[in-house]
């Protein structure tokens, strides 16, 4: 199973959000400066105009007419450059969190797997450790001086009976990963 490709931190989806802020902040402000300057540039050739002649007031509003279209012209450009930012960054924000849950549940379901595995485990284990104990307490009590026959020797340890049942062989512990073509997406 390959790893996905690491996430941006959440921390650095806050900082997109801010980013997207600060350049609309910025178009504006500079809308705002060319406003200005447009206004500056207008008031300027206004008086020149008064000083010179009717035609040159004329001109004067002309040119200004045209800088105020292209301050607008550019604040547009500049604002929906920014929102198609906005939307691109919210898009990619939105694909990291459908990763994030889609891993967190993947990752759940593992975790559920493993604590399966390990209950099973855990069960063998404690029925083998029984097995075991049975079979010691067994000969334990095959060599209790209490359990002779009258006589000042142990009984000999190929005449002790065999146990009912002989300890199972070693299973297969089911922590072995199975294929990811079985595992529920």
């Amino acid at each position: 199973m390959s790893k996905p490709p690491p996430r941006p931190p959440a921390a650095e989806l806050a900082s997109a959000a801010e980013r997207v802020g600060e350049i609309v902040a910025v178009a504006e402000r500079a809308a705002e400066e060319l406003r200005s300057e447009a206004e500056r540039r207008s008031q300027e050739r206004i008086a020149e105009a008064d000083r010179a002649a009717a035609m040159r007031v004329q001109a004067a509003d002309d040119e200004a007419m045209e800088l105020r279209g292209e301050a607008a012209q550019y604040a547009q450009v500049a604002r929906d450059k920014a929102a198609k930012q906005a939307r691109e960054l919210l898009a990619e924000a939105r694909g990291v969190a459908r990763d994030v849950l889609r891993d967190g549940e993947e990752i759940s379901t593992n975790l559920r797997e493993l604590g399966d595995s390990l209950r099973a485990n855990a069960e063998r284990l404690l029925r083998d450790i029984r097995l075991a104990h049975v079979e010691l307490t067994s000969r334990l009590d095959r060599a209790d001086p209490a359990h002779w026959d009258g006589g000042t020797s142990p009984p000999a340890l190929a005449a002790a009976p065999e146990p009912a049942h002989a300890p199972p062989v070693a299973e297969v512990p089911e922590f072995i990963p199975r294929p990811a073509s079985r595992r529920r997406r």
